[in-house]
């Protein structure tokens, strides 16, 4: 009878942990770029590995970007966006006071960034998150204008 029980509790044991091996872990890392309420770039875990760019005209001078970052579903503390040149100069740092809950959003004016691509006169820029998860900052995408495009 003992030897029935043993083997019954190893075959629930293997098979628990069959099921699992399928099940995504919860959570992860991600965000979510809107100019105005329009979604213009979403990337999660791996996806955030590959750049891809924005573009930004004299049209959405008026118009807002959003981002929203999720660390594992919180929301950051200590939120910073950066603009920086593809030599790592920062040309803008927005910091954000910290949100109870889970208002992930942090909005810039696109007229900032705009303005900073004329001052640079450069093509491409970058747009950095970082918080008190990630201090080491995520290179969020690349900002180009009208026929321009990033590379890093």
């Amino acid at each position: 009878m003992n030897t029935k029980r043993i083997s019954a509790v190893l075959t629930l044991i293997v098979a628990c942990a069959l099921l699992l091996s399928f099940i995504k872990p919860a959570g992860g890392e991600g965000f979510e770029i809107y100019v105005d309420n329009t979604l213009v770039l979403r990337q999660f875990n791996q996806e955030m590995k590959q750049l891809k760019n924005i573009q930004l005209t004299a049209s959405n001078s008026k118009s807002v970007l959003k981002v929203k970052f999720y660390h594992c579903g919180m929301t950051g503390k200590s939120r910073v966006l950066e603009l920086k040149t593809s030599d790592q100069k920062t040309l803008k740092h927005w910091q954000f006071k910290n949100e109870e809950g889970k208002n992930f959003g942090i909005t810039v004016a696109i007229k900032d960034i705009l303005d900073s691509q004329k001052q640079t006169g450069s093509g491409a820029l970058y747009l950095y998150y970082a918080s008190k998860e990630t201090p080491e900052g995520r290179l969020l995408a690349g900002i180009v204008g009208a026929n321009a495009t990033a590379k890093k």
